[in-house]
């Protein structure tokens, strides 16, 4: 009787515990949302960086690994993040936000923001790799996007929007 009682406790535990750690990315993209919008409606950090055509904001723990046409690659730790810009696309672009939209993959996330002319977005899908998640934010014609585990999806957002907001090209 004791080692029924002991087995049907832990069964229940562990079927709470897994729950509990399913449940994380509905807070992550939660949090990811809230984090994104205010940088996006917040003032634009200071542009630390210059390459090619394309002034930004550079977090200390991010670094320049490589960059090509249009595309700059950087790096947080051994793991990446891709920083796109169409120097034809306004701020106001939904261009490349459209195409995004175009994709097999589920979004878990789909929010859009605007102010002053400019038009924001944040875009978080499920990617094959379990408990890994595509994260895109973007203004206009500038996006930055990484693959996030679940529990680096807000500060995954919130560095790509800072990124992003601060960008200016020449």
């Amino acid at each position: 009787m004791f080692k029924k009682a002991m087995t049907g406790s832990i069964i229940i535990f562990s079927m709470l515990f897994i729950a509990a750690c399913g449940a994380s990315i509905e807070t992550e993209q939660d949090k990811a949302v809230e984090q994104a919008e205010k940088a996006f409606n917040g003032e634009p950090e200071v542009a630390n960086q210059e390459i090619q055509s394309i002034e930004f904001y550079l977090p200390a723990d991010i670094s320049i690994k490589d960059d090509k046409p249009n595309n700059i690659i950087l790096d947080k730790r051994d793991h990446p993040y891709i920083l796109f810009y169409n120097p034809n696309e306004k701020e106001d672009s939904q261009a490349l936000y459209n195409l995004l939209l175009d994709t097999d993959q589920p979004l878990i996330v789909n929010q859009t923001f605007t102010k002053d002319q400019r038009f924001g977005y944040l875009v978080i899908t499920e990617i094959e790799e379990e408990e890994t998640y595509e994260v895109t934010a973007g203004i206009g014609g500038t996006k930055a996007t990484t693959e996030s585990a679940v529990k680096n999806v807000s500060e995954d957002a919130k560095n790509l929007m800072e990124i992003v907001r601060s960008s200016s090209i020449q």
